[in-house]
């Protein structure tokens, strides 16, 4: 969410075309205001947890739409959004033909959203149009982000030593994964801002504000979730973060904030270490038993029924393991493609089917059981091209420094959180792969230096001799 330079790199005009006779699409006040409002909803999962992006991202992609099929200059669809259509159209078909061929007609659970990559190259359009006002969208989403915080803080029963559910969420792991994303954005989003001088100044002095009291809170409320799985994904981000952050300040001034940083976050998990241990000791306890018995059995599938048998496995564990030896099961009767929406059905026959959940508690188990090894090798591919659109636009100048490694930081904290939660299958999880996916469509449209282009005036009619 760092501020995104709006340097226009040389365009190349279509043959014939004189510099004159074209330029970018400016949209009508109205329509800039109206798409800002949509953005903003679209990221909105950050700290409500509802559907509202469902319903406005198509309509980003309706004006994104409208103005490419207008513009007689416009991006050329590259591999990667053929990929992203073709996968998209790919679950899509093969989503209706399950629901016609079952029996029972099986729909799955959320697996149309597999389908979002079709929509990829179109919402990169939409950055495009909108390029000009991300700079204060960016600033928008910080204010309602330091509201949000402040209006569902619990302070007293966090120093309580109670669990707490953070912003506006259905529980308590997704109100902390949603704040640890928020920290992320907020650390980038500062130093940008410290760092780059020729920015906004009153935005500037608004971060230098907000962006503190956004952190202190986001810590606050990540502590009184108690999420062990976002706690061991924070663990090992904010090492990765700090090291990032040495390379923006002065080496000296940077060892002196990273330490200070360091030692109040150690000094405050020993203050609290006696509420730590009781939310996590019983999962390490636990943990530790069961590599244990791996490293004396040698074998997996005894040591994780042991461990569900156990009655001294804490439940949220015991839920994980069943869920993982489920979809586990699942993915083995069908590595290479998955069961695609037959997979609902074939859970009731698997050996824990009676755990009552069918979200796996695993991102990369919920894909694997879906759409097996080719479905996980295309969505690896996509996403690899993603993050290299968004690397070579750094690397070009299109985009400040601190926008990529908030977008590369932010990932990797998700990818870590995915391993215990199936954050990709939550709103949280669907607004961070369209907006993220967008912005790095657009990366790959400001690198091959295409824009929208009208003419900057309508041909006059030529006059028609008697």
């Amino acid at each position: 969410m760092a501020q995104l330079q709006t340097n226009k790199p040389p365009i190349d005009l279509a043959p014939g075309n004189n510099a004159g006779e074209l330029v970018p699409v400016v949209l009508p006040q109205r329509l800039i205001i109206f798409g800002s409002l949509l953005w903003l909803v679209v990221v909105s999962p950050l700290f409500v947890e509802s559907a509202a992006y469902r319903y406005v991202a198509p309509f980003l992609a309706l004006i994104a739409l409208h103005y490419y099929r207008k513009a007689p200059v416009r991006p050329r669809t590259d591999w990667l959004g053929w990929l992203c259509m073709g996968w998209g159209t790919y679950v899509l078909v093969r989503f209706v033909a399950i629901f016609l061929m079952t029996p029972e007609h099986s729909i799955g659970a959320s697996d149309w959203l597999y389908a979002y990559p079709f929509f990829f190259p179109i919402l990169g359009v939409a950055f495009l149009l909108y390029e000009p006002v991300l700079e204060k969208i960016v600033a928008a989403v910080f204010a309602f982000a330091l509201i949000m915080l402040i209006a569902t803080q619990h302070f007293r029963d966090v120093f309580a030593g109670e669990t707490v559910r953070p912003l506006i969420m259905n529980n308590q792991i997704h109100g902390a994964v949603a704040c640890g994303m928020i920290l992320i954005f907020t650390a980038f989003w500062l130093l940008h801002y410290l760092t780059d001088k020729s920015s906004d100044r009153s935005i500037a002095r608004f971060a230098y504000i907000v962006s503190p009291l956004i952190a202190i809170l986001c810590l606050i409320a990540i502590y009184g979730a108690k999420s062990k799985g976002v706690w061991l994904a924070l663990a090992a981000t904010l090492p990765v973060l700090g090291l990032v952050t040495l390379t923006y300040l002065r080496l000296k001034t940077g060892l002196i904030v990273v330490a200070c940083a360091a030692v109040l976050l150690l000094g405050g998990a020993y203050a609290v270490r006696h509420n730590i241990e009781k939310t996590a000791g019983p999962t390490v306890s636990s943990t530790i038993e069961m590599i244990d018995n791996i490293t004396k059995s040698r074998d997996l599938s005894d040591a994780v029924s042991s461990t569900i048998t156990s009655d001294t496995t804490p439940f949220s564990m015991d839920a994980r393991l069943q869920l993982w030896s489920n979809g586990w099961e699942l993915f083995s009767s069908a590595p290479i493609f998955g069961w695609g929406g037959e997979w609902v059905e074939r859970w009731k026959h698997t050996r824990y089917a009676d755990v009552q959940y069918t979200l796996l508690h695993d991102g990369y188990l919920e894909m694997l059981v879906r759409h097996g090894l080719f479905g996980g090798l295309v969505m690896a591919l996509i996403l690899a091209a993603l993050i290299v659109n968004v690397w070579r636009a750094r690397k070009a100048g299109l985009i400040p420094r601190t926008a990529w490694h908030a977008y590369a930081v932010c990932l990797f904290f998700f990818a870590l959180t995915l391993l215990s939660n199936s954050n990709n299958r939550l709103a949280i999880g669907e607004s961070l792969a369209l907006t993220s996916s967008a912005f790095a469509c657009w990366c790959g449209m400001r690198l091959r230096g295409e824009r929208l282009l009208m003419p900057a005036k309508k041909p006059q009619a030529e006059a028609v001799g008697a």
